[in-house]
C-alpha cells in the first residue's frame, strides 16, 4: 500500500478534549505506576510506530534504553504532521502531543486498523515524563519540539534538511510519578518487541540498551506461524508444522497459527490490532466454538477407530494445543482502556467461520495429521473422565480438606486472608524450627515430606493422585482443575517457599513453583508467591554479638568493614594515602572488579585476554563493523604475544568481524574476538567496574596495619589477604538446611516481617517462563543437556 505523505495531513487530526486530568490520575491511563505502568509508556510509542506499519509506510523500528534510563523510539514512518491545524491553530505535532483524545485514528482514512484506537497514547507519555523531545523527519525536514511535563518549552522548530522520514521520540519518565521505579528492564521490553516482530513480519524492530550493551534485533518473515514454533521450541510435536488459517470478512482480517505437543498444558495468545488480550474475549471465544466443532465433526467419520470415539469437550481438543490469534478489528471494543478483553459479539461469528472452513480444509488434506491430533483428544478425554471420578470419590469420604490440614498443616489464628502467611517448609525438621518460631496469630506452617510431583510430566488425574499435592490444595484452600479453581477462594495472600539453600532445597522450590505456575497461575499474578531469603552466614564473635549475612557480597562487605579502620593503602604512582572510609570504597570497588571478571571467565575468557580486552579499549560491538580497525586489533594483538586467527565474518546475528586468539604458551586457552562477546551484559559488567579502577592497573600495593607494610602486586591476592584478616576471630557458618538454625533464629533471619527478605515470584516474559519450565521440567532430555552445558559454569554453590 503506498499514499503520498499529503494524504495525512494536520486537518485530519480530530480533537476530543484536554489533556489536564493525566497526571492527577495516571493509572486510569497507563494501568498503575509502577514497573507495569512505566513500560506500558513505551509499548505506547512503539504502537504508533506499529499503526504506520499497519498502514503500510514504516518497515523499521528503533528502541534505545540510555544509560540515565531515558528512551528513544524512532520509525520510518511518514512523521507526524507538523503543518497547522485549521481549527486549532497549532502544529500538528504539538496538538498530537499536548491534548488528549487528539490523533489520526477516529475515522479509518488515515489508519484502516489501530492499536492505540483512544488516541491518548503520545500524549499520555508527554503528560508523565519529566521531560520528552520530539523529532519529526517529514517533507524534506527535520522539525524538533522539546516539552517538560507535557507542555512545550518552546514553539516547534525547524532544524535543517533531511531525506529521511519518520518520527523519533526521547522520554524520560517522571519520577514523581513512578515514585516506585523509573529503571526500564531489559528483559521486559525484549519480550514486547520480540511478540510485536512476530506480529508483523514486515517490520524491523531493534531494540538496544546502552547500559549494558545488550542488542536483539527482531524481524520474523514467518509471523505468526514462526511464532508457533518459537514458543513450542522445546517440546515434543504432535504436528511438526504449524496449522496456518486466515481470511477477512467485513474489514475483520483474521490470523490463526496453532500446533499440538505432547505435553498437557493449553497455551493460546491472542492479539488485536496488535494488542495483547490477557483476558481473551469473543475472537477467542470464536477460535474455540470452531476447533471443538470441526475436530468433533471429523471424529466421526473412518479416519478415527470406533474405539477412539468419544464425545470430545473443549478442553480435551485443547489439551497440548499452543496457539497465536491476531484479529485486525476496525472499531475493537476493549473492556477497559488497558485493553486486556476483546468485547465486540460480531467478530466470535467472524473468526468461527473463517477457522472452520480454513481447519475442515486442512484436515481433509491431512489426514495422518488429523488423525494424530484427534488420538491427542481422545487420550484427553478419557484422562478427564478419570480425574472427574478421582474428585468424586475424594468428595464421597467426606471432609477432606479438614481432614488432610488437620495432620500437617500448623494453622494460623487470624481469619482475614489478606493478613494471613502460609510457610511452605522442606521436610519436619525445618518444619519443626518453622512452628516453633513462628507467630502463630498470622503465620502457617505447611512441611512438605520429600520432593512433591512434577506436575510438568503428570497428566491431571496422577496429580490429584499425590499425597502432598492433595495436602497443598487442601490448605490454600482454592480447589483445582478448571471448573474448580478459584483464586478469591485463598486462604493465604501470601505463599512463602522456605527451602534449604542446597541443591535438593532449589529443586524443591523448582517443582513448587512449576505447580504454581501450571496450575495457579493467577496466585502468581495476583503477587500472592513469594520465596523466602534465609540467610546463607552466621558470623559471631561470641554466643550473644553475632550477625547474619544475605550472601557472599554482604560477607566481603562485612569483612572490609571490619578492618578498613587499622589499615592504609598506598598506591605506587600516588601522592596521597588511603585510609578510612576510602579504604573500604577502594577494597569494594576492586572486588567489584574481581567478581565481575570472575563471571565473564565462565563465557570461556581468562583473566589475561580480558585485562588485555579492556586496555586496548574494545568496548562497542560497532567497532567490528569496520574491517580496518578489526586488521588494526589483530595486530595489536599479535604484538601483545598472541597467536591470532583469520579475520571471518562474525557467526552470530550482530554483524561485523571476529577472529580467534590464544597465547602462546597457553594455546589450549583460546577465544573468538568479535561484537558476539561484546554484547554480554558480563562483558559490560566487567568493562564498568574496570574504568572505575583502570588507574591501579600495574602497580604495586602496600598495606600498612601498624608499623607492617606488605608489598602486593596483584589484586585478587591483596583481597584474599585482606578478607583473612577480616575473618580473625570470627566464627563463621555457612547455613545449608534451615534445621540447622534454631527456631528464634529462624524467626529473626527470615519469618519476622521487620526483619526478613522476600521475593516476589513475577512472570515479566510468560514465553520465557513458558520455556525455561519446559526446558527444565519436561520429557525431553536434548534441550535440559543442552541448558546445562550452557549454564553450567554459572553454579557458584554446588552440594555434592
Amino acid at each position: 500500500m503506498t499514499q503520498n505523505s499529503s494524504d495525512y495531513e494536520a486537518k485530519q487530526l480530530k480533537v476530543l478534549s484536554g489533556l489536564t486530568a493525566v497526571r492527577k490520575r495516571p493509572a486510569m491511563y497507563i494501568g498503575n505506576t509502577g514497573e507495569e505502568g512505566l513500560h506500558h509508556l513505551v509499548y505506547e510509542v512503539v504502537d504508533n510506530s506499529i499503526d504506520e506499519a499497519l498502514a503500510g509506510y514504516c518497515t523499521k523500528i528503533l528502541i534505545t534504553i540510555h544509560e540515565d534510563n531515558s528512551i528513544t523510539i524512532e520509525d520510518n514512518g511518514r512523521g507526524i504532521p507538523v503543518d497547522i491545524h485549521p481549527t486549532e491553530k497549532i502544529p500538528g505535532l504539538e496538538l498530537v502531543m499536548t491534548r488528549l483524545h487528539a490523533g489520526g485514528k477516529f475515522d479509518h482514512q488515515t489508519y484502516k486498523v489501530s492499536g492505540g484506537l483512544h488516541g491518548v497514547g503520545v500524549s499520555v507519555v508527554n503528560a508523565l515524563s519529566l521531560w520528552l523531545k520530539a523529532e519529526v523527519y517529514r517533507d524534506g525536514y527535520i522539525w524538533t519540539q522539546s516539552y517538560k511535563r507535557g507542555e512545550p518549552e518552546g514553539p516547534l522548530q525547524q532544524l535543517g534538511r533531511t531525506k529521511k522520514t519518520g518520527t523519533k521520540i526521547t522520554f524520560k519518565p517522571d519520577p514523581e510519578i513512578f515514585q516506585e521505579t523509573t529503571i526500564f528492564k531489559y528483559p521486559i521490553l525484549q519480550a514486547r518487541m520480540r511478540e510485536l516482530a512476530y506480529l508483523n513480519p514486515a517490520v524491523k524492530i531493534i531494540l538496544h540498551d546502552e547500559r549494558s550493551g545488550e542488542k536483539n534485533e527482531f524481524h520474523y518473515k514467518g509471523g505468526i506461524s514462526s511464532f508457533v514454533e518459537y514458543l513450542n521450541r522445546n517440546k515434543d510435536l504432535v504436528n511438526e508444522k504449524p496449522i496456518y488459517i486466515e481470511g477477512a470478512k467485513d474489514n475483520v482480517e483474521v490470523e490463526v497459527a496453532f500446533q499440538y505437543n505432547r505435553g498437557y498444558q493449553e497455551k493460546v495468545l491472542s492479539y488485536v490490532n496488535n494488542i495483547r488480550t490477557k483476558e481473551g474475549g469473543t475472537h477467542v471465544a470464536g477460535f474455540r466454538i470452531a476447533l471443538t466443532k470441526c475436530l468433533n465433526k471429523y471424529a466421526s467419520d473412518d479416519v478415527v477407530p470406533k474405539k477412539l470415539r468419544e464425545k470430545m469437550e473443549g478442553e480435551d481438543v485443547r489439551e497440548g494445543l499452543t496457539c497465536v490469534i491476531s484479529v485486525r478489528v476496525p472499531n475493537p471494543q476493549f473492556e477497559g482502556q488497558t485493553k486486556t478483553k476483546l468485547g465486540n459479539s460480531e467478530v466470535r461469528s467472524i473468526v468461527a467461520s473463517i477457522v472452520s472452513e480454513g481447519l475442515t480444509t486442512y484436515l481433509e488434506e491431512n489426514p495422518s495429521v488429523a488423525k494424530k491430533i484427534l488420538q491427542k483428544a481422545v487420550e484427553a478425554a478419557r484422562a478427564r473422565e478419570a480425574a472427574r471420578r478421582a474428585k468424586e470419590l475424594a468428595r464421597k469420604k467426606g471432609s477432606g480438606n479438614e481432614l488432610l490440614m488437620a495432620g500437617k498443616l500448623a494453622e494460623c489464628q487470624e481469619k482475614d486472608p489478606e493478613k494471613r502467611e502460609i510457610f511452605i517448609v522442606e521436610g519436619d525438621s525445618a518444619g519443626g524450627s518453622a512452628k516453633q518460631g513462628r507467630d502463630r496469630r498470622f503465620q502457617a506452617i505447611l512441611p512438605l515430606r520429600g520432593k512433591i510431583m512434577n506436575v510438568e510430566k503428570a497428566r491431571f488425574d496422577k496429580m490429584l493422585a499425590s499425597e502432598e499435592i492433595k495436602q497443598l490444595i487442601a490448605a490454600l484452600g482454592t480447589g483445582i482443575g478448571p471448573e474448580d479453581f478459584d483464586p478469591d477462594k485463598v486462604r493465604y495472600h501470601k505463599i512463602i517457599i522456605m527451602t534449604d539453600a542446597d541443591v535438593d532445597g532449589a529443586h524443591i522450590r523448582t517443582l513448587l513453583l512449576t505447580f504454581f505456575y501450571r496450575q495457579m497461575i493467577d496466585l502468581i499474578d495476583r503477587g500472592y508467591i513469594y520465596v523466602a531469603q534465609p540467610p546463607l552466614y552466621r558470623v559471631s564473635t561470641g554466643k550473644k554479638n553475632e550477625r547474619f549475612l544475605k550472601d557472599d557480597d554482604e560477607l566481603d562487605s562485612f569483612l572490609f568493614e571490619r578492618v578498613t579502620k587499622d589499615l592504609k593503602i598506598r598506591i605506587q604512582g600516588f601522592d596521597k594515602t588511603f585510609e578510612g572510609n576510602e579504604v573500604k570504597k577502594l577494597f569494594n570497588k576492586l572486588s567489584n572488579y574481581e567478581k565481575a571478571v570472575t563471571e565473564l571467565c565462565k563465557k570461556g575468557l581468562w583473566k589475561e585476554v580480558i585485562q588485555d580486552i579492556f586496555e586496548l579499549n574494545i568496548s562497542s560491538q560497532d567497532q567490528f563493523d569496520d574491517y580496518e580497525y578489526t586488521v588494526n586489533l589483530t595486530k595489536k594483538f599479535k604484538d601483545k604475544g598472541y597467536i591470532v586467527g583469520p579475520i571471518n565474518p562474525s557467526s552470530g546475528e550482530h554483524g561485523g568481524y571476529e577472529f580467534n586468539i590464544a597465547k602462546r604458551d597457553l594455546a589450549y586457552l583460546n577465544t573468538t574476538i568479535g561484537p558476539e562477546l561484546l554484547v554480554l551484559p558480563e562483558f559490560h559488567r566487567a568493562i564498568k567496574a574496570y574504568q572505575k579502577i583502570s588507574d591501579f592497573f600495574g602497580k604495586e600495593f602496600f598495606v600498612i596495619s601498624g608499623n607492617e607494610e606488605k608489598k602486593f602486586e596483584e589484586i585478587e591476592v591483596m583481597l584474599d589477604y585482606i578478607r583473612n584478616l577480616g575473618r580473625r576471630g570470627l566464627n563463621i557458618q555457612r547455613y545449608k538446611g534451615l534445621g540447622e538454625m534454631n527456631p528464634d533464629q529462624l524467626w529473626e533471619t527470615t519469618m519476622n516481617p521487620e526483619k526478613r527478605r522476600l521475593l516476589r515470584v513475577t512472570i515479566s516474559d510468560a514465553n520465557e517462563a513458558e520455556n525455561l519450565f519446559t526446558t527444565l521440567m519436561g520429557d525431553k532430555v536434548e534441550p535440559r543437556k543442552e541448558f546445562i552445558q550452557q549454564h553450567a559454569l554459572e553454579v557458584e554453590e554446588l552440594d555434592i
